[in-house]
């Protein structure tokens, strides 16, 4: 078995430190050099100006970005800059094999034009931040694919495809072959608390299909980096296959994360004080421990933010909502700073650490500290650290009982030289 390689959510511990939408022509598009080759998940960074993406199926703000190949809901993408004035940009689409790495020629995978622009841009109304929201929702009259996979879509200034604004991961799934999707807990030496261990049955539609062309990943929330997939399938239940992780390869429990819902920003809850006063508005919570975990009763965001469903006290949120300057406290082992670097990744940032959210050591208080950016609405995040004692200790916390589980069919088509998305099904563990 394999796991997708690449940077994943423990992986950034140690990370510190996209013609316009005009169609080609068929001969153009041949003419187009073949992308090259990037080994795993790997995203451009977002550009600095780039705040609070959303990609996600339908209108649940929660939903993955898995689209149902020639049907079902489109997917939204939406973001702002920081910026008060807009100007028009553009998409354009890559295919990916089930490992992502970047593969085909757009001609191969785009049913009608390789790219698009991006013209619903408004800048933000009646906030003392000013930003510029965008909205863009595919498919549509331009753009279409055909053949299902994993794809990445990057915005990119017009006319420049490598001046990226940002990069994110979708998936289109043919939904051609039904499936049963479990979980079973398992013990696994040195863990504290029990694993999930997935496990899928289906029965290929063509029996003369090789059975080891088929291959089955599994996706816990939004942590699209720590994909982890079944190659080999158990034939004792033929003619169906049946795919499982081992168990030391089983999901094991990861902290509860921290919920932050600042969609009112008033003192309470989690909230110790505020300052309408400043530009942007300024909210302090009250310190974290590393020992106790994140917050035990907070609703399932599946790893990402709720803006426009959270925050029912300003009309349209997407343009309306404010940015608040949040500061996040960190109280470690014994109140005593550590050797490495200590940051908080979460829906604010894609789960992903840079500089600008890296705390600082307050010596007088005991804690690690520092402001983050956050758009009104609900948040999860994250503390991380090089150092392995702190981490340790940031994963000693209640364990997160509700995940989404997705389970994914690919099947290594060699006539189209890639891997198809064949099914994909989700399950909540409770």
């Amino acid at each position: 078995m394999r796991e997708a390689k690449g940077s994943s959510l423990a992986g950034v511990l140690l990370v510190f430190l996209l013609l316009s939408g005009c169609a080609a022509s068929d001969e153009a598009r041949e003419r187009a050099p073949r992308p090259p080759a990037v080994t795993g998940l790997q995203l451009a960074p977002d550009d600095s100006t780039v705040t609070s993406v959303q990609l996600h199926a339908g209108t649940g703000e929660n939903a993955l970005p898995i689209l149902q190949m020639g049907r079902g809901e489109p997917l939204r993408l939406a973001f702002d800059v920081q910026s008060a004035n807009g100007r028009p940009l553009s998409v354009s689409f890559y295919h990916a094999d089930r490992e992502w790495n970047r593969d085909l020629f757009p001609a191969e995978y785009m049913a009608r034009f390789q790219r698009d622009d991006i013209l619903d841009y408004r800048p933000s109304r009646s906030t003392f931040v000013e930003y510029v929201h965008y909205e863009y929702t595919f498919p549509n009259a331009t753009i279409d694919f055909s053949i299902s996979g994993n794809y990445i879509i990057r915005v990119h200034e017009q006319g420049r495809e490598d001046d990226v604004i940002l990069e994110r991961p979708f998936f289109v799934s043919e939904q051609s072959v039904p499936m049963d999707l479990r979980l079973d807990n398992v013990l696994v030496a040195g863990r504290q608390y029990s694993s999930l261990q997935p496990f899928v049955r289906f029965r290929p539609n063509d029996p003369a299909t090789n059975v080891f062309d088929y291959t089955v990943c599994f996706l816990r929330d939004a942590l699209y980096e720590e994909v982890r997939c079944a190659e080999r399938p158990s034939l004792e239940m033929s003619p169906d296959l049946l795919f499982y992780l081992e168990p030391n390869e089983a999901f094991a429990p990861m902290p509860v994360p921290f919920y932050l819902n600042i969609a009112d920003i008033r003192p309470g809850g989690r909230i110790e004080r505020t300052d309408q006063q400043s530009i942007p508005w300024r909210v302090t919570l009250e310190p974290d421990l590393a020992e106790l975990g994140g917050s035990t009763v907070s609703p399932f965001l599946n790893g990402q933010a709720r803006i426009r469903t959270a925050v029912g006290s300003r009309g349209e949120p997407d343009y309306s909502a404010e940015y608040v300057s949040v500061r996040l406290r960190l109280v470690p082992p014994g109140n005593q700073p550590v050797q490495g670097q200590v940051g908080v990744v979460g829906t604010f940032s894609g789960w992903r650490l840079d500089r600008d959210n890296l705390l600082s050591w307050n010596a007088q208080e005991g804690w690690y500290e520092g402001d983050v950016l956050m758009k009104q609405g609900q948040h999860e995040y994250r503390y991380v650290s090089s150092n392995a004692g702190l981490q340790r200790s940031l994963e000693t916390g209640m364990p997160q009982l509700e995940n989404l589980f997705t389970a994914m069919v690919y099947y290594a088509d060699i006539s189209r030289q890639t891997d198809r998305l064949v099914s994909v099904q989700g399950l909540i563990s409770r």
